[in-house]
């Protein structure tokens, strides 16, 4: 029995060490990665890279995969640190909010803010180098769009169809239009408070809208949390 519990702690141990561990190169970061996440196409290319002086970021994609999974290496002095970047169909690791469909891709048992808060632990990053490896993360590696709340056409009667799916049941437009004009009049409503802690990204290229909540109180303390809604449409090309 002593040995039965042994080992199981053996295994968890090992488990998180491996988690957890930072790299001495893009290469083995992703080799880690793709051992914990093994969902994720093996078959990546560098897409895009972003350098910060002592910070850098890269993109990772198989370019030839339709419903594509992405890892996102970080770099601070050497030291790698890569995370999953999955697309819509694994909807446990974007804890999608309004999400009424059941996952039917396997569970992932991760999300995009644990990650972000691993990659802040093992390299060590400051509040200050958080901040700006974050924004750099949304509008020079996704492309992403802010001041949302000025932008109505973004989401009123506009449909962010896509047919990279194979499992998940086909959505009526307007079904679709209902859900992004709610999420609309939600940052709407968040853009008229007097104190505002939360801060909108619209990644159009793969479906979400990432609503990052700064929790800090304090000077150099770093606490968040990040909410993401699903706006892509899940079409057929056989109804086009």
């Amino acid at each position: 029995m002593k040995n039965i519990i042994l080992s199981l702690i053996l295994i968890v141990f090992c488990s998180c060490q491996k988690e957890n561990n930072n790299f001495n190169s893009a290469e083995k970061s992703i080799e880690s990665t793709l051992e914990n996440f093994p969902m994720i196409n093996n078959k990546l290319e560098k897409i895009r890279e972003v350098n910060l002086d002592s910070l850098s970021i890269k993109l990772y994609r198989n370019p030839h995969n339709n419903v594509y999974d992405e890892i996102i290496v970080f770099e601070k002095k050497k030291k790698f640190y890569a995370i999953p970047f999955f697309s819509n169909m694994y909807f446990d690791y974007w804890n999608f909010k309004t999400e009424k469909q059941k996952q039917l891709y396997p569970k992932t048992n991760s999300s995009f803010e644990k990650q972000l808060n691993l990659l802040i632990e093992k390299l060590e990053l400051t509040p200050q180098e958080f901040d700006l490896v974050f924004q750099e993360l949304m509008s020079s590696v996704l492309h992403t769009e802010i001041n949302l709340y000025l932008k109505p056409k973004l989401f009123e009667n506009y449909v962010y169809l896509t047919w990279r799916v194979d499992k998940y049941k086909t959505e009526e437009s307007e079904e679709c239009i209902k859900r992004t004009t709610a999420l609309f009049d939600k940052i709407l409503n968040d853009s008229k408070k007097t104190f505002q802690y939360n801060r909108y990204y619209l990644d159009s290229e793969n479906g979400r809208v990432y609503e990052f909540i700064n929790e800090s109180r304090k000077r150099n303390d770093l606490k968040f949390s990040i909410k993401v809604y699903r706006i892509e449409c899940f079409g057929s090309r056989l109804n086009m």
